[in-house]
């Protein structure tokens, strides 16, 4: 039994990291309406020019409090390069958000906005989080990662080396 649910794992992790991986060629990106933690409405339009990592994540999620200091590692290390970063709440309520940033204060140093009534999660048809989605400076998705290890992605990897 042991044996089937091994087998069962290591194909479950590979069918995530194909889905995550499957984007080679840019695709059409839905638009999205979210509000940012100082009140201003961000969509896709709003974030084109630069390419954006968008994060949609939850306080209650295990994973994404763990993958939120590897998002701004790469925030750090992406300073002053040709890229945005926007952390976005969803499925969740906005309390619980809007706590999570406060009592982590040292890990957002890039924006966040909520995802009220999760538009942008059912725009990207997010089926758990974290989902990272990054957009070219078109707006296009260029890349979609579902889960943990968003940083060791080959296609995020070379994505930034390109920058």
């Amino acid at each position: 039994m042991k044996k089937w649910l091994d087998i069962f794992n290591i194909i479950v992790m590979a069918l995530v990291f194909t889905i995550g991986t499957a984007f080679s060629e840019p695709m059409a990106s839905p638009d999205f309406q979210v509000e940012s933690a100082d009140g201003k409405i961000i969509t896709k339009k709003s974030l084109e020019g630069k390419p954006t990592l968008l994060m949609l994540w939850a306080s209650w999620c295990g994973v994404c409090q763990r993958e939120l200091p590897n998002l701004k590692k790469l925030h750090d290390q992406v300073q002053g390069k040709e890229i945005q970063i926007l952390a976005i709440g969803t499925q969740d309520i906005q309390a619980n958000i809007n706590r999570y940033v406060k009592d982590h204060a040292d890990i957002f140093t890039f924006p966040v906005a909520y995802d009220r009534g999760n538009i942008a999660s059912a725009a990207y048809q997010v089926r758990g989080v974290p989902t990272f989605v990054l957009l070219d400076e078109n707006g296009e998705i260029a890349f979609k990662h579902v889960g943990g290890g968003f940083m060791s992605d080959p296609a995020l990897k070379r994505f930034i080396e390109g920058l």
